[in-house]
């Protein structure tokens, strides 16, 4: 299934470049953000998105009040990955598309008893509490990445 991703933040940085942390935290994961520079969501760019993903309420508001997003697509990651990893298989009827799987996943999202959690920002914190937080990443794309973007949604668990 072919996916455009885009990286926009909540707060204007002037195309900073990622914190030092950042890019070798990210590197293990074969992910090189030395040439990655700081986006602020401008009004309307998320509109006709399929769906948008962020680490805090504040990214999740931001993308729906800026980006003109519905509210229907834009998850905070931890939720979207723990509404897909207790989901039934295989995916309902016509579930080809990832537009057609994130209405779904929108259905199911208050179906679970545990609260929408968020990510915490490692910034001004030490390379550790960086690597923890990329490992956290990590686990939950993974999951979000299995259940949607494969053809049949398959766990690995």
């Amino acid at each position: 299934m072919p996916v455009e991703v885009d990286s926009f933040g909540v707060l204007e940085q002037g195309g900073a470049p990622a914190l030092p942390a950042a890019i070798h935290a990210a590197a293990p994961y074969g992910i090189d953000l030395s040439g990655h520079r700081a986006r602020a969501l401008g009004p309307g760019e998320l509109e006709g998105a399929e769906l948008a993903i962020g680490f805090e309420p504040s990214h999740v508001a931001a993308a729906i009040s800026t980006g003109g997003i519905s509210a229907e697509r834009a998850f905070l990651l931890a939720e979207l990955a723990d509404v897909l990893e207790v989901d039934v298989l295989p995916w309902p009827e016509q579930s080809e598309t990832l537009g057609a799987r994130v209405t779904h996943a929108n259905g199911r999202r208050f179906a679970r008893e545990r609260l929408p959690r968020s990510i915490a920002d490692p910034v001004g914190r030490s390379d550790k509490v960086f690597r923890q937080t990329y490992q956290q990443i990590d686990q939950l794309v993974a999951i979000v990445g299995m259940r949607l973007l494969s053809p049949r949604g398959a766990r690995t668990d």
